[in-house]
């Protein structure tokens, strides 16, 4: 019995999702946004993600905003613009690579201009903090969120839920639901979503469509692959 129970546990914290997104890159000549991130190096890549937003304006060439840096640099502070492969994981070090969202078209056109917009005024371009935030992800959940681009980062992007030291809310990246948080405890509700309970930035919870456990380790979930 207690065998079984170290194997369930092993399970659900190592994390499964079915049906995941294959991550490839658009060949034609449309507009695209994609959201992506890896895991970081060990220790931590079980635990901790970086995220980008990548983006290919109409017959362009393929361009991202990351926080890929903890020291502010004129003019977008910690932010940082590249024209480069999406797929290139250079700031992550190299762990395993995940596509979270997608976009194309008149969609993407109008995604990739509020993404110029809006990089430069981010709120917190001139501090970085790994935990528990500002950090690359708490910049990428603040982009999705400017720019309409309903998506979610998975539970394992630590900082994604960082809305201010003593206390913040907002809507939440996948556009159905509201968020409060502090820097130790938070709670997110949405229709699609579903609950999450955040402690010291980690998320526990249940994802209601596609069904899953909410999981702050491995791919950040058990069950089926986010929208």
């Amino acid at each position: 019995m207690s065998a079984g129970f170290a194997l369930g546990a092993s399970v659900l914290t190592s994390g499964c999702v079915a049906g995941q997104r294959p991550v490839e890159v658009p060949q034609d000549a449309d507009a695209h946004v994609l959201l992506l991130s890896a895991a970081l190096p060990e220790p931590v890549s079980a635990v901790a993600r970086h995220p980008w937003l990548a983006y290919r304006a109409l017959g362009g060439d393929w361009e991202r905003y990351e926080v890929a840096s903890s020291r502010p640099v004129p003019p977008l502070g910690v932010v940082r613009w590249h024209r480069m492969d999406p797929l290139e994981d250079y700031a992550a070090g190299g762990g395993d690579v995940r596509l979270h969202g997608s976009w194309h078209g008149n969609e993407a056109t109008e995604a990739i201009l509020c993404l110029k917009r809006e990089a430069p005024s981010y709120p917190y371009r001139h501090s970085y903090r790994a935990w528990p935030g500002p950090n690359s992800n708490t910049f990428v959940d603040y982009m999705l969120r400017e720019c309409g681009l309903h998506a979610d980062l998975p539970a394992v992007a630590i900082g994604k839920d960082y809305r201010g030291l003593i206390f913040g809310a907002s809507t939440t990246s996948g556009g159905t639901g509201i968020q409060i948080e502090t820097a130790i405890l938070g709670v997110k509700a949405g229709l699609t979503e579903g609950v999450e309970v955040h402690l010291f930035q980690m998320a526990w919870g249940i994802d209601l469509w596609p069904p899953a456990l909410i999981l702050p380790v491995g791919p950040g979930r058990f069950g089926f692959d986010d929208r």
